[in-house]
């Protein structure tokens, strides 16, 4: 049987950042992957998104401009943007594939699956570790409705060679938020069937309000408190009857219901590895019920957002521990959060919504919108919230805008460290910038 030092189940962004560092340390290190190389987010996630999302967001700025100097009405061809994704991510996998291996990192190919606390077998071969780490991700939730079988997921509408004229997606979170913003903007006919009462709860509910308010306007229909009964096909096309008796014609139906973690399969029982349906269960050194045993990434059992920015810091955390390095608990700084919808929505820290009633915080609302840069750029919208400790610190901040990414990074630093208004000044970003905006505005909430 073949033996290694740390072994890791998956090969995302949660495994390989601390497979690169421990093999540098010295150890002998090996991946398990049964798909491609570098996870969800290279190839089914974020990498896809963003580059579709591109151009989406030029012609959602040049519409902002129409009026006010740009009349021009710009097409896309979805096709060809899909070949320009494909052209620049295909390779990936490979590509960290081979520095992978050029590193000194055992690549094996297959399911994983605990035969028992220290031993794995992956197509009936076994392995023995000192250490494992379980990076296994999530995979989409599939609901429990008459043709079931017919939904796509994300993956492939990031995938789409042709971009279907209708469109039905189930559920309003990141996902389908996301993937409705491009494609009613690239011309489809959007409906979202959600079973709650708002679109992505876990963001500033009064910028949900105006982003689903601004998507309507770009043909999105919402049918929120209802839910998706069955999925028939028809002649060609795929109808949707929900709870309250509509029937929603499409040529794909995408289920965005959510993401569970891919627990099921590994044998954590043989391992004796405690979990729940919300992930792995770890401690403050990202340990499972079994010491010798680790889990990163997506799969956990845990409050902070699920987002690769997360799993690259619990990996690089575990680079650290497990080579020596550090002996140190992990400690979570803040962490933003963003949805590519059009406008932005984003957030870091101490939420509007937890500061609100609450004795130790001060809520600072921000008009953005009335800033000369971002009125100058058509971001009229445009909309921020601080939050703002005793100490008159910022701790949180929630943003609306077309440029809520920049924001949201220029306000990363300032709620990491902790500084108060006065303290940010000293952070001179280049001008003219939205970021170089930031330190003059959060005067606008502190007391002095």
């Amino acid at each position: 049987m073949t033996s290694f030092d740390v072994l890791f189940i998956g090969s995302g962004q949660a495994a390989w950042n601390a497979a690169l560092p421990l093999t540098a340390a010295g150890k002998k290190v090996a991946l398990v992957e049964r798909r491609k190389i570098a996870g969800v987010c290279t190839t089914y996630g974020c990498n896809p998104k963003i580059i579709l999302d591109g151009p989406i967001k030029v012609m959602e700025d040049a519409q902002r401009y129409r009026g006010i100097g740009m009349d021009s009405r710009f097409e896309l061809d979805w096709s060809k943007l899909m070949e320009h994704k494909n052209s620049i991510l295909d390779p990936l996998p490979d590509f960290l594939g081979k520095r992978l291996e050029d590193a000194g990192v055992t690549i094996l190919r297959g399911d994983a699956t605990f035969e028992d606390a220290h031993t794995i077998v992956v197509n009936g071969e076994r392995y023995g570790a000192e250490k494992f780490v379980i990076a296994a991700g999530q995979r989409p939730m599939l609901p429990d409705i008459p043709g079931a079988e017919l939904l796509k997921t994300s993956d492939d509408f990031l995938h789409l060679p042709e971009l279907p004229k209708r469109i039905v997606l189930i559920g309003a979170g990141y996902v389908a938020m996301e993937i409705a913003s491009i494609a009613s903007k690239a011309g489809s006919r959007v409906d979202v069937v959600q079973s709650s009462d708002r679109a992505l709860s876990e963001f500033h509910q009064p910028y949900v309000d105006k982003l689903v308010d601004k998507m309507r306007e770009d043909c999105v229909n919402f049918n929120f408190e209802d839910r998706a009964l069955r999925v028939e096909e028809r002649g060609g096309e795929f109808a949707v009857t929900t709870e309250k008796g509509l029937s929603l014609s499409a040529d794909l139906v995408i289920n965005a219901t959510g993401r569970i973690p891919n627990t099921d399969g590994l044998g954590l029982e043989a391992a004796g590895v405690e979990y729940t349906e919300k992930g792995v269960v770890v401690d403050e050194y990202l340990r499972t019920s079994q010491p010798h045993i680790y889990a990163s990434g997506d799969v956990i059992d845990k409050k902070q957002p699920r987002l690769t920015p997360t799993s690259v810091f619990e990996a690089k955390y575990l680079g650290g521990l497990l080579s020596g390095a550090s002996d140190a608990p992990i400690d979570y700084p803040p962490i933003a959060t963003i949805a590519f919808t059009l406008p932005r929505i984003a957030q870091i820290g101490v939420t509007p919504t937890e500061a609100e009633g609450s004795d130790a915080y001060t809520v600072k609302p921000v008009e953005l919108g009335k800033q000369w840069d971002f009125a100058g750029r058509g971001d009229t919208d445009a909309h921020m919230t601080l939050v703002y400790d005793s100490e008159d610190r910022i701790v949180g901040a929630a943003v609306y805008s077309r440029e809520a990414l920049d924001v949201i990074n220029a306000l990363t630093p300032v709620i990491t460290l902790k500084l108060t208004a006065e303290q940010a000044d000293r952070l001179v970003y280049a001008f003219p910038s939205f970021e170089s905006t930031i330190p003059g505005l959060l005067h606008q909430g502190a007391k002095s």
